[in-house]
């Protein structure tokens, strides 16, 4: 079987899958991580035949997403179709949902928003499902700024300091996003499960380096007459980024925050800047973000 060798958050990944949208690398005896068809253990399957969605033990969890079976311990991410679904259905959950609670068990801070670099700046711009990420990031591009991640912001400590690591040149939008922005979706891959979004490649605009971040933007929904945006302090800091963790969902069923966890948001959030952003839904208020955060960075 062929294998794959990528570059992705700061790590060497190599697949029995291929991800075309992900960074190639030089071939490697040594890999961080390992993705693999098949090779899960007969009593994850058993415990799934019988209805059980999830099981975790420390720095190993399996999961069943549906229309595919996750095995994540030790360096590997094994995966299979499952329920009818198929290999490429179960792939499509590898760069998003696998990786981020690989990478969180092994000691990163994985928060669900875009990272982008622009004026000489690293930012994340945060928020939950819908809250407007997505196209905030996508004007941000057109005016200037690079992909340093899309959906998915990787963080890592390193000699002290917390970095944010590159994921992939590429962009997940939603039909009304690509249509509103001109994209032509001959030849896209199309996200089924994920609100039925395209991967845009963004080759041209990505940003290919570790860097500090500097500021983040939380995007929140809110019953306002108009759009609020401050600066938060304090505490709030770190309520933040634990409100921005990606899979902050699974440690209301299987995850818990420990001490650990906790010790290292707080050691991200004292040094950037924290900005929380919140808006009507049904107001159109994209140019007065966009223009605050471009005010804030300069």
């Amino acid at each position: 079987m062929r294998r794959y060798y990528y570059r992705i958050y700061g790590f060497t990944l190599v697949s029995d899958y291929e991800f075309p949208q992900f960074l190639s690398a030089d071939e490697t005896s040594d890999p961080d991580i390992v993705v693999q068809i098949g090779h899960i253990t007969g009593d994850i399957k058993k415990l799934a035949d019988e209805g059980k969605r999830f099981g975790f033990r420390e720095k190993e969890m399996w999961f069943n997403t549906g229309v595919g079976l996750f095995w994540i311990h030790d360096k590997y991410i094994s995966f299979e179709g499952y329920n009818g679904g198929t290999i490429d259905d179960a792939a499509q959950y590898i760069s998003g949902l696998c990786l981020s609670i690989y990478l969180w068990l092994h000691g990163m801070i994985m928060l669900h928003g875009a990272c982008l670099r622009l004026k000489d700046k690293t930012i994340i711009v945060a928020g939950g499902s819908g809250s407007g990420k997505s196209s905030t990031s996508t004007e941000l591009i057109k005016r200037g700024a690079l992909l340093i991640a899309d959906d998915v912001t990787g963080i890592k400590k390193e000699n002290g300091q917390y970095y944010v690591y590159p994921a992939f040149p590429g962009q997940k939008l939603c039909a009304d996003q690509v249509e509103k922005n001109g994209i032509c979706t001959e030849g896209l891959n199309q996200v089924k499960y994920d609100l039925n979004k395209y991967e845009i490649p963004r080759n041209d605009i990505f940003y290919d380096a570790p860097s500090k971040v500097d500021h983040m933007f939380w995007i929140d929904l809110g019953q306002v007459d108009r759009v609020e945006m401050k600066d938060i302090d304090g505490a709030g800091k770190v309520q933040a980024v634990i409100k921005a963790i990606f899979i902050n969902w699974f440690f209301n069923e299987a995850f818990k925050l420990e001490a650990e966890d906790i010790l290292r948001c707080i050691e991200f959030a004292k040094d950037i800047r924290i900005h929380q952003i919140t808006r009507n839904r049904q107001k159109d208020t994209l140019n007065e973000i966009v223009n605050y955060i471009e005010t804030q960075i300069a």
